[in-house]
Formats: C-alpha cells, structure tokens, sequence
C-alpha cells in the first residue's frame, strides 16, 4: 500500500474551512433554535467531539484517494462505521436522552470508549491515515517529546491502566454527579473516554508482527483479555447492587419513566459488563487471525529449494 506523505495543502485548508464554518453554524444554531434542529444536530455542540469524527473522515478519505492499494471493503465500512458511532452518540439529539437515563448514558460511554474505538482499531486505518493527514501533524509525533509519550502509552500495561482508569473513575457515584452537573467536567469525561478508547485498541488490535508493532501477540492477547475481569467486577456491582447509586437521573427527570431507577441501574451496568467483555474475548481470535497472516507471508516470502517436500504443518494446520 503506498503510504507516501503529503504536506499541508489546500484541500486540507478547504477542509478545515468548511468544518470549522458547519461547526460554528451549528454551534449558534443550537443555542439560538435548538428546538427547531433536526434529530441528527447536536443537542450539545460540543467542538472536539464534532471537529474529531469529521477530521477523522475527511482525512482518511484523502488517504484513501491516494493509496495505489485500497485496503479491503470491511476494513474501509467498520472505520466509517466506528467515527460515526462516537459522532452520533456524542454530537446529535441522543446526547439528551443519555443525559436523562442512565442505561442510555452507558451506551454512549461504552460507544465512546470501546465499541467506536474497536471498530476504528480493528480497521487498522494507520497507513490509509499516514496518507491522508499532512506530513507535518505526523512529524509532530514522531519526534522529541511526541514521541516519548506515545512509547510510553503504547506500552501495554500502561494502556490498560489508563483505559481501566478512565471508565472507572466515571462510575465512582460523586463523580459521576459531578460530571453530569458541570458541562465542562462532562466534556473531558467524553473526550477522556474516547482517547483512552483508542488507545488501548490500537495497541491491543495491532495486527503486525513483533518486529514492527513491538510487542508479541500473546502479549496483545493478554492486554486485550485480562482487563474484562476488573470491568466485570465492577460493572456486576452496578448491575446486581440494590444500593441506587445514580441519582442524578431522579433530579434532572428521567426520558422513561415506566422503567424504575433500579431497573435503569441493571440495565446500565449489563450494558457496560456484557457486550465490552465479547469484545475483550473477540481479541483472541482476531489477533489469531492476525497470526495465521503472518505465518502465511513468512511462508510465500520464504523460497522452496527444488525437490524439498513440506513434512510439517504450520500449527494452524494448513
């Protein structure tokens, strides 16, 4: 895949334009005529949350029109597939409804920091993004302190303490009245929540061999497996607790009324053990994958002297 770079130009600069202009057209609108804003408007605006997904697109877009290779169809559907998620649940009038229920605001976290995240991880987007973002934003990261920390994060222990840290501490009760109250403390915890996500899928979804992604794929195995304990501990407690924890909801009224507190606080809380936890098992058999393809690359780079005869299979059986 050709992944030559290209330095800041004027598309890019259109680009940004026309962000920047949808952003504070909707910004304004929101404030002055919320009422009269289609579903799919923000509820919030919300500039990182809004500017992140669309850059995002946009940018892989322009990778992708100037890849000679186009990674594979599912590759391209599941990235778009994972910007849009943290888009809707973060950017449109389903932020209300998480702000009025707190199963619903668990599908927004959980979106925000494991299913949209998984599904851009699991696309692998770092070549088509390497050419698509200018040249300059990716030297940013590659060199002196830019590059210190993200060796430092992408260090599989690190990540995973970051990643538990950051959707725990949001479940401690205090501060999560405190976050929903204070509309700039909600903001951080949105936008901590996604780039925790992404950062421990990268480092956990890297499907290239050790030489390049630094570390084996046991450990990735590991890294992405052993964390579903901790989160299990914790969201179990939320679901199966009959201590209400969450009372925010009962102030600020809550979107279904039929469904009491204690049955929002199990729904919640099985929204945040269950679907994370298949996603924490499903890293065993993607990475496997993982494996089985560079086993078969090893293999057809590897020349075959005349008359050798293969007399043992490779433990995937083929």
């Amino acid at each position: 895949m050709n992944t030559s770079r290209h330095e800041f130009d004027r598309t890019d600069a259109r680009g940004l334009i026309a962000i920047a202009v949808l952003g504070a057209a909707l910004d304004l609108a929101s404030r002055l005529a919320p009422a009269v804003l289609p579903y799919l408007a923000p509820y919030i605006f919300n500039a990182p949350l809004f500017a992140g997904p669309l850059l995002a697109a946009f940018w892989y877009g322009r990778g992708l029109a100037r890849c000679e290779t186009r990674p594979a169809r599912w590759r391209i559907l599941a990235f778009y597939a994972g910007v849009a998620a943290i888009y809707f649940v973060g950017q449109t009038r389903f932020e209300y409804a998480a702000q009025h229920m707190f199963f619903l605001n668990r599908v927004q976290q959980a979106t925000f920091g494991v299913f949209g995240p998984f599904l851009i991880a699991f696309s692998w987007p770092r070549d088509v993004l390497a050419a698509g973002v200018p040249a300059g934003l990716i030297r940013a990261f590659e060199r002196g302190a830019g590059r210190a920390a993200l060796g430092v994060l992408r260090f599989p222990p690190v990540a995973i303490v970051v990643w538990l840290a950051v959707t725990d501490v949001w479940l401690i009760p205090e501060v999560n009245f405190a976050s929903m109250i204070n509309p700039p403390l909600y903001a951080v915890m949105n936008v901590a929540m996604i780039l925790s996500g992404l950062l421990f899928w990268l480092v956990v979804l890297d499907p290239r061999p050790r030489a390049e992604a630094g570390y084996s794929y046991l450990t990735r195995m590991a890294a992405g497996f052993l964390p579903m304990f901790p989160q299990i501990a914790v969201s179990s407690y939320i679901a199966l607790t009959q201590t209400g924890l969450y009372n925010f909801y009962d102030l600020c009224g809550r979107l279904y009324p039929a469904i009491s507190p204690m049955k929002d606080q199990m729904l919640g809380g099985i929204i945040q053990w269950i679907p994370p936890g298949m996603l924490n098992t499903a890293v065993l058999f993607v990475l496997l994958h993982a494996i089985r393809r560079s086993e078969d690359r090893q293999v057809a780079a590897t020349p075959i002297p005349p008359g050798a005869r293969v007399i043992e299979a490779r433990w995937t059986g083929r």
